[in-house]
């Protein structure tokens, strides 16, 4: 997309594969005639997805009275759409070598954005909810590429930002070249995903676009928002952020929000986000 994605690719060193599984399957659940047989034995090539998903299907989260032992039944009681997320999620997870606090405080931030991603597309109706989902959960793409490729490097970045010694963006590129929104674009061009979730990854920040559909403007402005509300709940952080109310982010002045909408916005991911961190934690264990 960018002549110079390839150069950031390459920037990373020790490049992620693309996430095949995760791509073939986000390819079939866009066809409604595919099989659940055919997405089964697409997600069994990838045998720890696959491990993860029976895992959930067999947990007390799902209080089966009898041992589910097959995909295809795995897949009919998790729902198309909370397989689809494990896929994503599990690929996004394998990016890291390792799953300490730090990993596990980003993960935690990508989950929650890409689920008040999700409630504020459903909210607003100005963006297919399960592409809201994508789209924040990939937010924070390149952080964890970053973190999983060089973590001593970026660890120091994350101190150096915590002690208030400069900001993310700055930091980051005086150590890696590029910062984590052009290295998550990047891989994500790289690996031929969807050029709305590439660019939403890419201006996630600033919501600084060219010429580009309004459903993609859209799109970055919800997940920016979905990014705020995190903040200030203080979830994939150790504490809130307290200076900013997310009505003064960007994407809620570009959605033209309401407090009032916000409000409802807010207590909806309030009551929404412990199951969804709940659903992925049950099959990370």
């Amino acid at each position: 997309m960018f002549n110079d994605f390839e150069m950031m690719v390459r920037s990373i060193g020790d490049i992620p594969p693309v996430p095949a599984v995760a791509a073939k399957v986000l390819q079939l659940l866009q066809d409604p005639t595919t099989s659940v047989k055919k997405l089964a034995d697409t997600i069994a090539h990838d045998p720890g997805t696959s491990a993860r998903i029976l895992k959930l299907a067999n947990s007390v989260y799902y209080g089966q009275q009898r041992n589910v032992t097959t995909l295809e039944r795995a897949i009919i009681l998790l729902g198309e759409i909370k397989v689809k997320n494990l896929v994503v999620e599990t690929s996004l997870r394998g990016l890291n070598k390792s799953f300490h606090a730090l990993e596990k405080t980003l993960w935690e931030d990508s989950i929650g954005c890409a689920s008040a991603a999700r409630i504020i597309a459903e909210h607003l109706e100005s963006a297919d909810s399960e592409e809201a989902f994508l789209a924040g959960l990939f937010r924070h793409l390149g952080k964890m590429v970053m973190l999983g490729c060089h973590p001593e490097s970026y660890r120091h970045v994350l101190e150096i930002v915590a002690e208030g010694k400069g900001e993310l963006v700055d930091v980051e590129r005086a150590y890696f070249a590029y910062s984590h929104e052009k290295i998550g674009a990047a891989l994500l061009d790289h690996w031929n995903f969807p050029p709305s979730l590439v660019q939403v990854t890419l201006h996630h920040h600033d919501l600084i676009f060219g010429e580009t559909e309004e459903e993609v403007r859209q799109l970055a402005a919800i997940v920016n928002l979905a990014g705020g509300l995190c903040a200030s709940l203080g979830i994939g952080r150790k504490s809130s952020a307290a200076e900013q109310s997310p009505i003064d982010t960007p994407g809620a002045r570009m959605l033209t929000l309401s407090q009032e909408t916000l409000d409802e916005i807010l207590a909806d991911f309030q009551q929404t986000f412990p199951r969804e961190r709940d659903f992925f934690l049950v099959s990370a264990d």
